[in-house]
């Protein structure tokens, strides 16, 4: 199935859109201001773009921290919501764009040209697709929303304020199939790396359970999306974190307010 997204020889389509810059200001726990810049890409130009920064970190040492850049839980709980309803956002754009059976035949392409040794799983996973892929995705999305819900409870527990809700734009990565599942491998990546790099800063033990628990539950998701996506789900034996402001840089991608 040909995509209108990249060509056979991998060229991304341009798909850049302007966007003014903001900033979004905190107060009482919400984020410190961070500014966006004027332009921004999505779908696989976006994959490819911050895909390249995992490419360069060393896979087979565990991590060190990343500088702590938080000034209490509070902004760490706000950073995590913050991603959350981004990535809620991007599902439900897309879950509500986009043709179920297109996506589906999307995926399929991918895996019938997926170069990896057959470990058997792949023909299983392949057969069953077509009655979970949707399905799947929605839970996924719902997982998304889920969390944001949960961090914004957290938050009001410990005296906080929630950040509001940013206004998102995905462009062409909730309207093109291929798009979608790249544009989502790298946003659930970017995820995980996060709360890697933001939870050892956590000073409130209580915050860290419910912490772990959303990091391990990404992680899943992002294995999910790269098998969708025809790569390993398990790519590097370490995850690299990624500090707020490489975290804020990537997403800041897809905030127009």
């Amino acid at each position: 199935m040909s995509q209108d997204t990249s060509g056979d020889d991998g060229e991304p389509i341009d798909r850049t859109n302007n966007t003014r810059r903001q900033v979004i200001a905190g107060s009482a726990g919400a984020i410190g201001g961070f500014a966006l810049g004027s332009t921004f890409g999505v779908g696989s130009a976006f994959a490819d773009e911050h895909g390249d920064d995992e490419a360069e970190m060393p896979d087979d040492v565990p991590p060190e921290a990343v500088e702590n850049e938080f000034e209490d839980d509070i902004e760490i709980l706000n950073f995590a919501l913050t991603l959350e309803l981004l990535e809620a956002d991007f599902y439900r754009q897309g879950l509500d764009n986009l043709d179920s059976e297109e996506l589906i035949n999307t995926v399929l392409d991918n895996v019938s040209h997926d170069k990896r040794p057959d470990t058997g799983s792949i023909a299983t996973f392949h057969d069953k697709l077509q009655d979970q892929l949707f399905d799947e995705l929605e839970t996924i999305r719902d997982h998304e929303i889920d969390h944001a819900e949960t961090l914004t409870a957290t938050i009001e527990e410990f005296g906080g304020e929630p950040v509001e809700e940013p206004e998102f734009e995905f462009g062409e990565a909730v309207e093109d199939p291929a798009a979608f599942i790249a544009t989502g491998v790298a946003l659930e990546d970017t995820g995980v790396s996060a709360y890697a790099g933001a939870a050892p800063f956590i000073e409130n033990e209580d915050v860290v359970p419910p912490a772990l628990s959303i990091h391990s539950v990404e992680a899943r998701h992002a294995s999910f999306l790269r098998v969708l996506n025809a790569e390993t789900g398990f790519p590097t034996p370490y995850d690299q974190p990624r500090s707020r402001s490489e975290v804020l840089d990537i997403a800041s991608d897809f905030i127009v307010d």
